[in-house]
């Protein structure tokens, strides 16, 4: 009879306390890593590991198979992850570039925002429109590769053709 009250217990005192503190395992790494909150400040962390899943809660360290056993054992609700679904803004989004930029990173010494027009590329580009003098003979480039920027005299970068248009009608 006495495990028949204590089974009749467990479950109350768990409302109780989740009523008055729900835990929420918040991702941070997608299926592997999440820490725990009262809703206000931490409490704890849950790791994946090779037995299962690690949950550490106010110094204390549980083991568990799935996040199902920990959802009805340790009452503890998944948030989902949130899905981003907004498109990536350009970093330096001032001065206009050819197509897709990766990489991106600015040139505090020259004021450019250089950028790769692929993942694995390294060859760098600077953003925007110049006019660069080579051999004596002054181009307007869109987008140069910042090797040029390096190597011959430039003014720039400017947002449109014409503005650098209007430097060499000068």
């Amino acid at each position: 009879m006495g495990t028949k009250t204590q089974k009749g217990l467990v479950p109350n005192v768990n409302r109780e306390i989740k009523t008055m503190t729900e835990l929420i395992a918040k991702p941070i790494v997608k299926d592997q890593f999440w820490i725990v909150t009262d809703g206000e400040k931490k409490v704890g962390n849950i790791a994946a590991n090779n037995a299962g899943y690690g949950v550490q809660l106010n110094g204390n360290s549980l083991q568990f198979k799935n996040t199902t056993d920990i959802k009805k054992k340790a009452h503890i609700r998944f948030e989902p992850i949130k899905s981003n679904n907004t498109k990536a803004a350009l970093p330096y989004p001032e001065y206009p570039t050819t197509a897709r930029t990766y990489n991106s990173m600015f040139d505090v010494k020259r004021g450019l925002h250089l950028y790769t027009k692929t993942k694995k590329s390294k060859c760098l580009h600077a953003a925007g429109w110049f006019l660069i003098e080579q051999n004596g003979i002054k181009q307007t480039i869109f987008c140069p590769k910042y090797i040029f920027i390096q190597r011959y005299p430039y003014q720039g970068p400017f947002k449109t053709e014409s503005e650098v248009e209007n430097l060499i009608n000068i």
